[in-house]
């Protein structure tokens, strides 16, 4: 009975010892993780990128804005010189294509004038020989012959109709288009319409640029900050209070809240604005359109973002472990660089053929994968399953990395040697 008893009271003090050292190991968790993110948070560079990208998000905001203020076209006078019966046959059609134009009919004298001056963007002269209508353009900066060829060509086929003595149905019969009636015989499923593909790619565009630069520059800032530490010797009386491993943890979690704090500034600005500027009209002007397939690669682009980021951090901190001085980080970030150079211009190279060999052998290789599968979500071909596959390759490669990285972290702290190489045998052999 008394050896039961105290067999209770030894657990409960077993139990009662664990929370308190698991209570003070958390405290110096969070006072070396409130250090480092409010260190990074306020820190001149922090500030001024985010206010660069929120007013960005703004100025794209009201693109729409931003081209009328630019775009006179509206204000534009076209000037249209010709035999009487030609002129007015000229202008309506001129007119039909778009009934907002502003054209005027004038003599050659005045039209010639009225260029000079800067009154008319441009002048039509149309002559008429044997038949055949000729039209001469002036303008200064060059006319708008795209739009008046074919009007021009329908009209000299007007023309020559009823000299021919052909009836409207002749004529009509003469001058229509062949029909074409177009059937796909391929298996892809989940087709989208042009406006909504354009979309989806634009927002893939945006996704990896975002990844590439997000990564990198943290990816960088976590490397500098370990090999700061270390080529000033603080680590060494850093650690006589807290645990390597839970001082390294604490500034992966710091920067990975500093990424997010800065996104989450950018996502609230990108809400605020579909608010405020009503930015479906924007994209219905463009006649752009979001559709669920829009909604799901926006989904994955957040998902691939925050893997890219935990993996290049993750990646970053073993290699800052193992560097002596932070004159040597730039050489030592090199390959992590390198890996996202490459995964980029993959990805940037393809964004039209997101189907082809490349894309599909790398989007599964580690370190390209959050960039390279994020390319293959705008795919008919690439499935749920397959892009579910890449996440969980991101995700494994992260929980190594970062299991490495406390190993090596550990390993390292008294470890001065030269040379990556020769740190990290160092470093796996001290235990």
């Amino acid at each position: 009975m008394a050896m039961s008893l105290a067999s209770k009271w030894q657990n409960r003090l077993l139990t009662i010892y664990s929370w308190q050292r698991w209570d003070i190991s958390m405290t110096k968790f969070m006072t070396t993780f409130s250090m480092t993110y409010l260190k990074k948070v306020s820190s001149k560079s922090f500030i001024i990128t985010t206010l660069i990208l929120m007013l960005i998000v703004i100025g794209l905001s009201n693109i729409d804005k931003v081209i009328d203020f630019f775009d006179h076209s509206e204000d534009e006078v076209t000037a249209v010189s010709a035999d009487k019966d030609v002129q007015n046959a000229f202008v309506t059609a001129y007119k039909q294509g778009d009934q907002e134009r502003k054209i005027e009919k004038v003599t050659l004298a005045e039209g010639k004038k009225g260029v000079k001056e800067d009154r008319y963007k441009q002048l039509i002269d149309i002559h008429e020989s044997k038949g055949k209508l000729t039209a001469t353009l002036y303008s200064k900066g060059g006319g708008d012959r795209a739009s008046i060829e074919p009007v021009l060509t329908s009209l000299q086929a007007s023309r020559v109709a009823q000299t021919l003595d052909l009836t409207p149905a002749e004529m009509n019969a003469l001058t229509a288009p062949a029909e074409i009636n177009e059937t796909s015989l391929s298996q892809q499923k989940n087709e989208v319409d042009k406006s909504e593909k354009f979309i989806n790619t634009a927002v893939v565009y945006i996704g990896l640029f975002l990844i590439f630069m997000i990564s990198l520059n943290y990816a960088n800032q976590m490397a500098t900050e370990i090999a700061m530490e270390k080529s000033s010797r603080v680590i060494e009386m850093i650690v006589t209070s807290v645990s390597p491993v839970n001082h390294m943890m604490a500034k992966i979690v710091a920067i990975l809240a500093a990424a997010l704090t800065q996104m989450l500034a950018v996502a609230l600005t990108i809400l605020a604005c579909l608010y405020l500027f009503d930015l479906q009209d924007v994209l219905k002007s463009f006649d752009l359109s979001f559709g669920p397939g829009t909604v799901r690669i926006i989904i994955y682009a957040v998902t691939f973002l925050l893997l890219g980021l935990l993996m290049n951090v993750s990646a970053s901190a073993i290699i800052g472990a193992l560097t002596n001085r932070v004159e040597d980080i730039a050489q030592a970030v090199m390959p992590v660089t390198f890996l996202n150079l490459a995964a980029f211009y993959i990805a940037i190279f393809n964004l039209t053929t997101p189907d082809n060999m490349l894309v599909r052998i790398t989007s599964y290789i580690p370190f390209f994968t959050p960039m390279v599968m994020l390319l293959r979500t705008l795919s008919s071909q690439t499935g749920d399953v397959e892009i579910i596959t890449g996440i969980i390759i991101s995700i494994v490669t992260i929980v190594l990395s970062l299991l490495l990285a406390a190993r090596i972290y550990k390993g390292s702290v008294f470890s001065y040697g030269k040379g990556l190489v020769n740190n990290f045998r160092q470093a796996l052999t001290i235990k």
